[in-house]
């Protein structure tokens, strides 16, 4: 069985959501300057109806750990954690530079 991640990013202005399922990759933004705590929960769930998942299917969570935004850091992490103990799987936190660098490396597709 394919793995299902969820993963979460809060740390900038910007609230981010992603579910990798079945090798396709969904996911949604939205700006929300100090709103976070107001709009992730809601994009979790309609992203959970979009994909049709069940958080019961979900593999993995993983959130971004920064640096960034102090206060949308703890949200993701929260967030992340409390997933993650409810569903008793694995929580995975992931450097928010190398998210960037990763995202310059596909754009760019440079070696170094």
């Amino acid at each position: 069985m394919p793995n299902t991640i969820l993963t979460l990013d809060t740390s900038i202005d910007f609230c981010s959501i992603a579910i990798y399922k079945k090798n396709s990759i969904y996911s949604l933004s939205e700006p929300c300057k100090k709103t976070h705590t107001k709009k992730i929960l809601p994009m979790l769930q309609k992203i959970l109806f979009q994909t049709k998942t069940k958080l019961k299917e979900l593999n993995y969570i993983a959130f971004s750990k920064g640096p960034g935004n102090f206060t949308g850091l703890r949200i993701a992490a929260s967030i992340a954690q409390s997933l993650s103990l409810s569903l008793n799987i694995p929580i995975i936190s992931i450097s928010t530079l190398a998210i960037m660098a990763e995202k310059a490396w596909r754009k760019y597709k440079k070696k170094k």
